[in-house]
């Protein structure tokens, strides 16, 4: 008796602890969706879920303005985590993450249950009246995996009464359903992940490309306006000097100078259009630069015109196998490439549905009726059929297609980056150069009008030659603020062609919180 009470409660202990081993592997919270991004550093837009404010058009009665501080550097981070179309698209991707976790854990799920019985039978005879019941209560663990594996395993407790007497026993069972070789279900789920897979890369890499292309037009605008800026500033020193003339042409005597003072005066009034004119558009593209960054229409900005160029030092060849490296679309494609090539692998195991099959129910030693009575079974076998071989044939061309299709992707990109790393750092360093030498050459400039300004009260130079030093002046200040804005919108092309937007942003968030407004 003691040998029997003990090997069955080995038996059901056995049976438990496998439950328990399946209850545990069920458990894993990661989303698969997770397992995709392995390898891509994607930073996520603050306050996602957060809408533009109503009141961002105009400034309400009685609120100070919000303030924001815009260099290069401040406005990637601003503009990243303001923009509603960067917002958009994030919430697109997640989206489609959320569609492939359903689609995969509805396939893969733990499934606890608690399960009651009770049942009332009688049955007449002339002789007799027999009357029994059954009472049960079951606690069973159900798993379901992707790979259609199925287990279930069950601890409950039965009592059974016919007439009078009573029986009572605890029981625990499990079944077994393991496929040891790809499953047609299998390859049919495998075919329907590949398409939502793709779903969820196709919604990644248009994010990527949209951070890259909004944060690019960004930057472009702000060297825009603060190109617009400089050339205001430049018309307004001119103006300044044509004014301060004119008081100095009072002080020359012996010859008539209201020609002269003519002249000045039409110079100064073609000037202060052109300065209406420039602060027109400046104040227009400020507005523009305010919707590309995320703004508040009636905050108020200071843009910092600072140098800022995060590739000095870098050869093409350095910059080039860098960004290859550092890449998110690249990565992501990567990660794409090689799930296809997992995938193509078991569409080529897939010609035999192989399955093993197991089952197991253990009665333990109960009381009353059961008193002393135990029982177990086990069987077990193979469940053998042939896939079709259209099934798989269509699966290995959907995944030689897709592997094919991320291997171009990914050569297509880098093609890009190379082309679009090499023409702007070729840009960059000639006009860095050219424009190190106008800066040089402006003194001379200057010098050259200064002493045409003395020259002209002497009497020995006329209005029109010394208008004109002063407009070559102007000429190449406006040359030199060109150039600026053109180096600054290759900086901009080249973070969008390499991943340094997204370098820059994940530093960002890992030092310090990003810019907010200030008061």
């Amino acid at each position: 008796m003691v040998e029997t009470v003990s090997v069955d409660r080995l038996r059901v202990g056995f049976l438990i602890g496998f439950g328990g081993i399946l209850a545990c592997a069920g458990c894993d919270t990661t989303l698969p969706s997770k397992r995709l991004e392995m390898g891509v550093n994607l930073p996520v837009p603050e306050a996602a879920l957060e809408l533009p404010p109503p009141d961002r058009f105009y400034r309400q009665e009685g609120v100070e303005p919000e303030r924001y501080v815009l260099s290069p550097r401040t406005l990637i981070p601003i503009a990243f985590h303001h923009v509603p179309a960067i917002k958009s698209s994030y919430h697109r991707f997640k989206s489609e993450e959320a569609r492939y976790d359903f689609f995969f854990t509805s396939r893969d799920s733990l499934t606890p249950r608690l399960r009651t019985a009770n049942q009332f039978d009688e049955e007449r005879t002339i002789e007799d009246v027999t009357r029994t019941r059954q009472h049960m209560v079951e606690l069973s663990v159900e798993k379901r995996f992707f790979d259609t594996t199925e287990l279930d395993a069950a601890v409950g407790y039965q009592i059974d009464g016919v007439n009078e007497a009573l029986g009572y026993r605890p029981f625990v069972s499990a079944s077994l359903r393991y496929p040891l070789w790809v499953s047609r279900q299998k390859l049919e789920r495998t075919s329907e992940e590949i398409f939502r897979r793709n779903e969820v890369n196709d919604a990644q890499l248009a994010y990527i490309q949209l951070v890259r292309s909004s944060l690019q037009d960004t930057l472009f605008r702000f060297y825009r306006v603060v190109d617009l800026r400089r050339q205001v500033k430049n018309l307004k020193s001119w103006l300044a000097d044509l004014e301060a003339l004119l008081p100095r042409l009072e002080g020359i005597a012996g010859r008539d100078v209201s020609t002269d003072r003519q002249r000045i005066r039409a110079d100064i009034a073609r000037v202060t259009a052109q300065i209406r004119e420039l602060q027109g558009r400046f104040d227009v593209d400020l507005e523009r630069l305010k919707a590309a960054a995320g703004l508040p229409f009636h905050a108020e900005v200071e843009l910092v015109d600072e140098p800022f160029n995060p590739f000095e030092g870098y050869t093409h060849e350095e910059l080039f196998q860098l960004s290859i490296e550092t890449d998110p679309e690249i990565a992501t494609l990567r990660n794409a490439e090689k799930n296809a090539e997992v995938q193509l692998d078991l569409a080529r195991r897939g010609r035999w549905d192989l399955a093993l099959l197991l089952d197991g129910k253990a009665d333990v030693e109960g009381g009353g009726e059961r008193n002393g009575v135990s029982d177990w079974s086990l069987s077990f076998g193979l469940d053998i059929s042939a896939v079709d071989k259209r099934v798989t044939d269509s699966l290995i061309q959907q995944s030689l297609s897709n592997i094919a299709r991320f291997s171009q992707a990914i050569a297509q990109r880098q093609n890009q980056i190379y082309v679009d790393t090499f023409e702007p750092m070729i840009r960059i360093e000639t006009l860095t150069r050219s424009r190190r030498e106008l800066i040089d050459n402006l003194p001379r400039y200057q010098s050259d009008y200064d002493k045409g300004v003395e020259a002209f009260l002497a009497g020995h130079l006329n209005v029109d030659d010394l208008l004109k030093r002063r407009e070559t002046l102007f000429d190449q200040q406006q040359e030199i603020s060109r150039l600026t804005f053109i180096l600054g919108a290759n900086v901009a092309e080249l973070c969008s062609a390499t991943g340094k937007f997204f370098e820059l942003l994940n530093g960002a968030e890992g030092s310090e919180a990003p810019p907010v407004p200030g008061n």
